[in-house]
């Protein structure tokens, strides 16, 4: 008899930004693979398939740490094929890491962001760059230092890296691209008419520092008091349902004016047909083929104030690049394309095809 083929069976975890591994887990199993997703508490209540319990008395806070590590065991032997996140694993340190190959599974890196980003590297490189304002100078050589040594030491065990964005490419040589998915379904294409009087401007930051969320509001400010009519929506600590609803009141969203490139925020903010402001640096298109399409109207500190302007005095071309934002995150960001070539990679990097339910 031929030998049984073994089928994929996917773990995402144990990181959730983004939402990436609570939807991949869902449209992996959309698309016949076995696949779960498990994370830590979120305060932003973001799709996954089970939370770790934390929290309780002393008794309680043991009682649910071993109820996590029973559970996480248990993943590492249903499961063969490991897609983490932000440089971590199953346990603390990575300290299972180095299990894994041991008993024939498979492990994926994907990298988002302060994971991988280098200060010292960066600080070097770019005038503008956000990783300037997350730390003190002497943490972020610290952390620079503690990445580095990761880096390396995780390399070792793993079988693919990806990186969320191509502006980490720089930093985890040999990695593959993995666009920033959403489920399309989850936001209805809503256009809005270019507005009459005052125009809503939304600006929802996680971190201020990151995000430049200084240079904003005062490029926003002086606007207000040139004469333009703005009604400026700042949305802070709130759920990620509650943040959909949020960008639906806006005429523009800006992301962010330090990073160089564009997160889940701006993805879900053009889903809907919302024309979003966000610094792009375009040495970056190097590591992608879609560059050329990206409709974000690009902007930095030193330009935030002009580009706003100049996009507030054309506010009658703002439904069509609503219009091109929509068509884009269709293109590039559907949690289903990028799946189907997720899949591929799984099935790259164990040598079999799966088998559909």
């Amino acid at each position: 008899m031929p030998k049984k083929k073994k089928r994929i069976k996917v773990f995402h975890g144990i990181i959730n930004y983004g939402t990436q591994a609570g939807l991949f887990s869902r449209e992996l199993r959309n698309q016949g693979v076995i696949a779960f997703s498990a994370a830590n508490q979120d305060q932003y209540k973001r799709t996954i398939d089970t939370e770790l319990l934390t929290g309780g008395s002393i008794i309680i806070k043991v009682l649910k740490h071993s109820l996590s590590t029973v559970r996480k065991i248990y993943w590492f032997f249903k499961y063969n094929t490991f897609h983490f996140y932000f440089g971590k694993s199953l346990f603390i340190n990575q300290i299972d890491l180095p299990l894994y190959k041991f008993f024939g599974k498979k492990v994926i890196m994907e990298y988002l962001g302060y994971d991988v980003q280098l200060y010292q590297y960066s600080i070097n490189k770019y005038e503008i760059t956000n990783v300037r304002y997350y730390y003190s100078q002497e943490k972020s050589l610290k952390d620079d230092k503690k990445k580095l040594a990761r880096l390396k030491s995780e390399s070792r065990y793993i079988d693919k890296k990806l990186v969320c964005a191509p502006c980490y490419s720089e930093f985890v040589p040999d990695s593959t691209v993995l666009p920033l998915a959403i489920d399309i379904n989850e936001f209805e294409y809503s256009p809005k008419e270019a507005p009459t009087d005052e125009i809503v401007i939304m600006h929802a930051p996680t971190s201020r520092g990151n995000k430049g969320t200084e240079f904003i509001l005062n490029a926003v400010n002086q606007l207000i008091e040139d004469g333009y009519p703005i009604k400026m929506l700042l949305v802070e600590n709130v759920t990620h349902a509650e943040l959909k609803l949020k960008y639906l009141e806006c005429d523009i969203f800006i992301d962010q004016i330090l990073g160089g490139w564009y997160g889940t925020a701006t993805i879900e903010a053009m889903a809907l047909g919302r024309p979003t402001v966000c610094f792009i640096r375009e040495s970056y298109f190097e590591h992608i083929d879609y560059g050329e399409l990206i409709p974000i109207i690009n902007a930095q500190p030193a330009t935030i104030y002009q580009v706003l302007k100049e996009t507030i005095e054309n506010k009658h071309l703002l439904p069509e690049i609503g219009k091109k934002s929509r068509e884009f995150v269709e293109e590039i960001h559907d949690v289903k394309k990028i799946t189907s070539n997720l899949i591929k990679i799984y099935e790259q990097i164990h040598g079999f095809t799966r088998k559909l339910k």
